[in-house]
C-alpha cells in the first residue's frame, strides 16, 4: 500500500514536470510567434509607409512645401507655379497672396490649356504665324543684344563721367532750413513769439502748442526749397537770416511762427541716387551711334536712298500748299458765314444802348488773303423791315 502511494507520488511529480516542460515550450513558441508577428507589422508598416509615400509624393514638388494645386492632363501644377506668376507683376506685391491666387490660378490654368491646344492643332504652321513667331524671335534677340552692348558701354566710370558733367551746368537753388510752430489763431501766434523774445525753447513750445505737436519732432520741416512751399509762406521764409524768427504768417492752414535754423545751397543729388536716370541719358546719346556701328560693322550699303514721284503735286511741298489754301477758303467761308449771321439776328437791347465798360469788343474776323475768293456779303436789312427768320435764298 505504502509502495502504491511512493508510485502515485511519483507519477505526480513526472506529470507535473511534462506539465511545466509543456509549459515553457508555449512560453517560447508565444514569444518566438509575437516576435515574428512585431517583424511582420515592422515589413508591413515600412512597405505601406513607402506605398503611402510613393502616393503622396505626387503632391509634394523638391520643396515639401510646394503643394500641387491643380493637374492638366495628369501633369501637376504646383503652388510654386503660381507663386512665380505674381512675381512676374510688380503692381500685386503689396497684395496678400491668398487674396489673388483664385485669379492667378485661372489665368495660369487658362494660359497653359490655349497653349496645349494651340500646339496639338495646326495653327503654329500658317504663314503669318510662322511671320509672327519670326518677328517676335527677331525682336527678343535683338533687345538682349542692344541691352548686352549698351551695358558694356554704360561702366560706371562712362556714367561717372556723364554725372561730372552735367551737374558743372546744373542749377542749384537756395534751401532754408526751418522749424515752424502752427495755431489757429493770430492771436496764439502773437502770444507765443512774445514767449519766444522773453527766451522759451522753440523746440519745447512746437511740441506743445503746434497744431502738429503730435510729431514730437520740435516743429523741424528740414531743408526745403522757396517753390516747395506755398507762396505766402516760402516767400516770409526766405526773407529771414540764419537764426532769425519770424512775424506771424498766415496761410489757409493757420499761423505760423517761424525759427530760420540754417541757409544754403541746394547740395548736388548723389550719384548712387540717380545713376539710373544717367544711364537712360546715356542711352539716348549714344544709342544713334552704337546703331551706326552696327551698319559699319556690317557693311550696310543705301543703294537707293529715296524714292521720288512722277507728279511734283504729289511732293510734301505741293501737299502742303494744297493744304494751306483749303486752310485759307475754310477760314474766309467761316468768316463770311459769321458775318451773315450777325447781321440776321435781332438785337436782344435796344440799338441806342451803350456797352458796358467792362465788356470788351469783339475781335475782328481774319480779312482773307489776296488769293482766297472774297466773301459775298449779305444784304442789310431795310430800316424798317422786320429782322427775318432765315436767311432770304
Amino acid at each position: 500500500m505504502v509502495k502504491q502511494k511512493k508510485e502515485t507520488k511519483t507519477e505526480r511529480k513526472t506529470v507535473a514536470v511534462e506539465a511545466e516542460t509543456k509549459s515553457g515550450r508555449l512560453k517560447k513558441s508565444t514569444i518566438v510567434t509575437g516576435v515574428l508577428l512585431l517583424g511582420a507589422a515592422a515589413v508591413w508598416g515600412v512597405l505601406g509607409y513607402q506605398s503611402m509615400s510613393r502616393d503622396l509624393g505626387k503632391y509634394f514638388h523638391e520643396d515639401k512645401d510646394d503643394v500641387v494645386v491643380a493637374t492638366i492632363d495628369g501633369k501637376n501644377v504646383y503652388l510654386s507655379q503660381i507663386k512665380a506668376v505674381a512675381d512676374q507683376i510688380p503692381q500685386l506685391a503689396d497684395l496678400p497672396f491668398d487674396m489673388i491666387y483664385p485669379q492667378l490660378l485661372q489665368k495660369y490654368l487658362t494660359k497653359e490649356v490655349i497653349y496645349k491646344s494651340a500646339q496639338e492643332s495646326d495653327v503654329q504652321k500658317e504663314p503669318t504665324v510662322q511671320l509672327a513667331l519670326k518677328e517676335a524671335h527677331d525682336t527678343i534677340i535683338s533687345k538682349a543684344y542692344l541691352e548686352k552692348k549698351i551695358e558694356e558701354l554704360a561702366t560706371p566710370q562712362k556714367l561717372k563721367e556723364l554725372y561730372d558733367s552735367e551737374t558743372k551746368t546744373m542749377e542749384r537753388s537756395d534751401e532754408v532750413h526751418a522749424r515752424h510752430i502752427l495755431v489757429q489763431t493770430e492771436k496764439e501766434a502773437n502770444d507765443i513769439l512774445v514767449q519766444l523774445e522773453a527766451g522759451a525753447d522753440f523746440q519745447m513750445l512746437a511740441n506743445t502748442k503746434s497744431l502738429d505737436a503730435e510729431n514730437g519732432n520740435g516743429g523741424d520741416l528740414g531743408y526745403f526749397q522757396k517753390n516747395m512751399m506755398i507762396p505766402e509762406f516760402g516767400e516770409a521764409v526766405f526773407a529771414l537770416k540764419k537764426g532769425q524768427i519770424s512775424k506771424p504768417i498766415k496761410t489757409p492752414f493757420g499761423w505760423h511762427i517761424v525759427l530760420v535754423e540754417d541757409r544754403r545751397v541746394a547740395p548736388l543729388p548723389p550719384f548712387e541716387s540717380v545713376q539710373e536716370q544717367l544711364r537712360q541719358i546715356f542711352v539716348e546719346r549714344n544709342l544713334q551711334d552704337i546703331l551706326h556701328q552696327e551698319e559699319v560693322k556690317h557693311d550696310v550699303k543705301v543703294l537707293v536712298p529715296s524714292l521720288t514721284t512722277a507728279q511734283p503735286s504729289a511732293t510734301e511741298d505741293a501737299l502742303q500748299q494744297m493744304q494751306n489754301e483749303v486752310a485759307e477758303e475754310l477760314a474766309a467761308q467761316d468768316a463770311a458765314t459769321q458775318a451773315a449771321d450777325k447781321a440776321l439776328k435781332p438785337e436782344a437791347a435796344p440799338a441806342q444802348a451803350e456797352p458796358k465798360a467792362d465788356v470788351k469788343p469783339a475781335a475782328p474776323a481774319p480779312a482773307p488773303k489776296a488769293d482766297a475768293k472774297p466773301a459775298v456779303p449779305a444784304p442789310a436789312p431795310k430800316a424798317d423791315a422786320k429782322p427775318a427768320a432765315a436767311p432770304a435764298k
